[in-house]
């Protein structure tokens, strides 16, 4: 793939991210208008709260939570024109599949739905196909980092569509044949779905081998700078957890935080390793 089709795929994802931060928007504008507020109550007439020390620890809060689909929004724009301008002009396929992980951070707009139409008492069946769309950009997250790390490896497929073809199928495939419940959510205001107990173990499975795999790149390559981008994908990890799960004021900082640093640490570790070959 050349460095111009590539670099289409980013101005596509600078669109997709754009309309999801505007959809955050138009949809807040609605939502915290109502008087008496309606939005909290969604929150708090969820069926459970999700795993993990954060929710364990402190109380849920419903703006918290608004917060982090707002920082998932904003990360996804941000990232995507930054990876742009950076690599622009530089050749990685890892960076490729990297900018595909932090698109699907715009899909996190998709929970907004729930407030969204319980304000305006829509049917569940827009819940259920924006929980679709949610369970879509998670898989294509985790599936796209775990392609990041084939290549890191050495894999040299010089025609890249066929992969992404591959992720993208996978990824609607789990979203169309996933469970959904329009009628239940936890206090992240993630639909409750029945391919959720298998997500999370998909998701360690494929960090896991995603961080061995650079971790090997900085053996087989000879090159330190993927011990960098191994730490900046386990942060990039961290930060992606907290956010998906947020129902704190705790949790999208800290996300925020990580996805930040571990963004910074891959792209300009990559940008290092590409930028004289």
């Amino acid at each position: 793939m050349t460095l111009k089709e590539r670099n289409v795929f980013f101005k596509i994802g600078v669109c997709v991210a754009v309309l999801a931060l505007a959809a955050v928007a138009a949809s807040s504008a609605v939502i915290f208008r109502v008087d008496p507020p309606a939005y909290p109550a969604v929150v708090e007439g969820a069926v459970q709260r999700p795993s993990g020390l954060i929710p364990n620890l402190l109380r849920p809060s419903a703006y918290g939570v608004f917060t982090s689909i707002i920082i998932s929004a904003l990360y996804a724009l941000a990232a995507i024109i930054y990876i742009y301008l950076f690599f622009e002009k530089t050749q990685s396929p890892e960076i490729l599949y990297f900018g595909f992980f932090v698109l699907s951070f715009s899909f996190e707009a998709c929970r907004v739905m729930i407030p969204f139409a319980n304000v305006n008492e829509l049917s569940s069946i827009y819940i259920g196909i924006a929980g679709r769309m949610l369970v879509f950009g998670r898989y294509l997250g985790v599936f796209s980092l775990f392609a990041a790390g084939v290549y890191a490896t050495g894999f040299n497929a010089q025609e890249q569509r066929y992969p992404i073809i591959m992720l993208v199928s996978v990824s609607v495939m789990f979203a169309v044949e996933a469970p959904i419940d329009g009628f239940s959510w936890n206090t992240a205001l993630n639909v409750t779905n029945g391919y959720s107990k298998l997500f999370k173990p998909i998701e360690m499975s494929v960090a896991a081998i995603t961080l061995t795999s650079f971790l090997i790149s900085a053996l087989t390559r000879g090159s330190v700078m993927y011990l960098s981008i191994s730490a900046g994908v386990l942060l990039a990890l961290m930060g992606r957890s907290f956010l998906l799960n947020a129902d704190t004021w705790v949790a999208p900082i800290l996300g925020a935080l990580f996805l930040g640093t571990g963004t910074w640490l891959v792209s300009a570790k990559l940008h290092s390793v590409y930028l004289w070959l």
